[in-house]
C-alpha cells in the first residue's frame, strides 16, 4: 500500500465535512444587524435541528459567550467575528457540528506537518525548494512559541472528540494564513516566518507565502511514501479508496478502505471480494481504516457481513483492523463493528472519534454571510464503556523514526504476527 501521511485538506480528508469550496463565495457587504441576525438564526437553528445540541455544556454558558460577541461585533472585522463564532461552536463539544466559510477564505502555507506530541509538531511535506526541513519540529511563528500555537489553533478547529482528531485538525488549520493572523499568531495575512528545529538541534528560520487553496497541493513537496506488499496498482479489485489484494504467500486478504461507495458498488465489491478470498483459500483478513474519515456506516456493514460468511477465515485470530486518528464518524463505527462481528484485533491509534457519540451530520448556510454550518442528528453507541476513541488492542504510536525509514510499524506488526500464527 502507498500509504502517505499528507494531511488532506481539512474538507475533503473527512468525508463528512461539507467543503468551505462548495459554498457561494460572500458579496454582500455584513453589517452589525446581519450579524446580529446571522448569530440569531445560527442559534436558533442549531437548537431546533441538533439532537442534543447542549450535550457537552450549558444553553448559559453559550449564550454568554453569544452575548459577548454581539456587544464587540462592531469592533470586529469579518473575519474575527468567524472566528469567534467558530470557538463558540467548538465550546458545544461536538464532533459533528461546525461552521466553516465560503471558499476563498482558506489561503495555505505550503506546509503539513503531523503531531507526534505536544512538544513534537514535525514536518510531513512543505514548500519544494524547502525539502530540507522535511522531519523539522516547529518552533515558532513570527515569534510565537508552539505551546500557544497549539491552545490557540485548536480553539477554533472544528468537529473534533479527543486528542487523536484534535491533533489531526490542528494540522489542517496550521496551514490556514488567514486564520494564522485572525487568531494574533502571525504578523500578516499572507505570509509569515515559520521557525523549526533540524534534527541536528540546530534552528532555521524560512518566510512562507500563503497561496490559494486550490494551488496547496501543487506547491508541496512529495509525501513520505511508507514501504508496503500492498499497492492499489497491484489491487486485484477495487478503486483507489476501496480495494483487495492478496498475498497469498500469507494466506492474506488485505482491504483498503478508506471511502464509501454507493450501496450496489459495494455489494459488487463484496461479492467479487469473497469469491476470490474462497477460491485462493485465504485465512488472514486485514481491514485498513487508517484515512477512512466516515461515510455511511451501513454501507460498510455490507463489507462486513459478506466477510462474516466466509468459513476458512480464522476467526479466533486471523481479522486484523488497522485505525488512527483519521479514522473517525463512520470509519470509526465500523471499526468498533469488525471488533464485534468480525473479532477482529484492532491495531494502531484509538480513533480520532468517540466509539459513544453524537453523528450523522446535516447542514445549513447562515443567511447574509453564507457562513456553513453541520451540526448532528443521531447518536450511537458502539461499546458499553466510555473511552476517548476505540482504544486498539496492539497500541502503535506514530514515532517519526518509522516514518524517515519508512516503516509501516503496524502492518509490519499484523505480517509478523500472520507469520508466527501460520508456523
Amino acid at each position: 500500500m502507498k500509504f502517505s501521511f499528507y494531511t488532506n485538506i481539512l474538507f475533503s480528508i473527512v468525508l463528512f465535512f461539507i467543503s468551505c469550496e462548495s459554498a457561494p463565495e460572500v458579496k454582500q457587504e455584513m453589517t452589525p444587524e446581519k450579524w446580529k441576525s446571522d448569530i440569531e438564526y445560527l442559534i436558533s437553528t442549531l437548537e431546533a435541528k441538533h439532537i442534543h445540541l447542549y450535550h457537552s455544556t450549558t444553553k448559559d454558558s453559550i449564550q454568554q459567550q453569544v452575548n459577548v460577541l454581539l456587544k464587540k461585533i462592531p469592533d470586529l472585522s469579518d473575519d474575527e467575528i468567524f472566528l469567534q463564532l467558530a470557538k463558540i461552536i467548538k465550546s458545544l463539544d461536538d464532533s459533528h457540528t461546525g461552521i466553516w466559510k465560503p471558499g476563498g477564505f482558506y489561503d495555505s502555507y505550503p506546509l503539513d506537518v503531523f503531531v507526534f506530541g505536544d512538544e513534537e509538531v514535525r514536518v510531513a511535506r512543505i514548500e519544494k525548494n524547502h525539502s530540507e526541513l522535511i522531519g523539522a519540529k516547529l518552533v515558532s511563528i513570527d515569534g510565537t512559541p508552539l505551546q500557544h500555537i497549539l491552545k490557540e489553533v485548536s480553539s477554533v478547529a472544528q468537529c473534533t472528540d479527543n486528542w487523536y482528531s484534535e491533533s489531526e485538525r490542528f494540522a489542517s488549520y496550521l496551514k490556514y494564513s488567514k486564520i494564522l493572523k485572525g487568531l494574533g499568531i502571525a504578523k500578516k495575512e499572507d505570509s509569515a516566518v515559520f521557525e523549526f528545529q533540524l534534527e541536528d538541534s540546530k534552528r532555521k528560520k524560512v518566510t512562507l507565502n500563503a497561496v490559494p487553496e486550490s494551488e496547496y497541493r501543487s506547491t508541496l513537496s512529495a509525501p513520505i511514501q511508507l514501504e508496503s506488499p500492498f499497492q492499489f496498482e497491484n489491487a486485484v479489485i477495487g478503486v483507489p479508496y476501496l480495494w483487495y489484494q492478496p498475498l497469498e504467500e500469507l494466506h492474506t486478504a488485505y482491504i483498503y478502505f478508506s471511502g464509501y461507495p454507493e450501496l450496489l458498488q459495494m455489494r459488487r465489491f463484496a461479492i467479487a471480494l469473497t469469491r476470490d478470498i474462497i477460491k485462493k483459500d485465504l485465512r488472514k483478513v486485514i481491514i485498513d481504516f487508517r484515512d477512512n474519515g466516515g461515510g455511511n456506516f451501513y454501507i460498510g456493514l455490507e463489507l462486513i457481513k459478506s466477510l462474516s460468511f466466509i468459513n476458512q477465515i480464522d476467526w479466533k485470530d486471523g481479522v486484523y483492523v488497522m485505525a488512527d486518528r483519521t479514522t473517525y464518524s463512520a470509519g470509526m463505527s465500523n471499526t468498533a463493528q469488525c471488533k464485534e462481528l468480525l473479532n477482529a484485533k484492532i491495531i494502531g491509534e484509538p480513533t480520532g472519534s468517540n466509539p459513544n457519540d453524537y453523528q450523522d451530520a446535516e447542514g445549513f448556510p447562515l443567511p447574509n454571510s453564507q457562513l456553513w454550518v453541520q451540526f448532528s442528528k443521531r447518536r450511537y453507541q458502539f461499546q458499553d464503556s466510555i473511552s476517548n476513541g476505540i482504544i486498539p488492542d496492539v497500541h502503535i504510536q506514530p514515532q517519526w523514526e518509522n516514518w524517515k525509514n519508512k516503516v509501516d510499524a503496524e502492518l509490519n506488526w499484523i505480517l509478523e504476527d500472520i507469520r508466527k500464527n501460520n508456523k
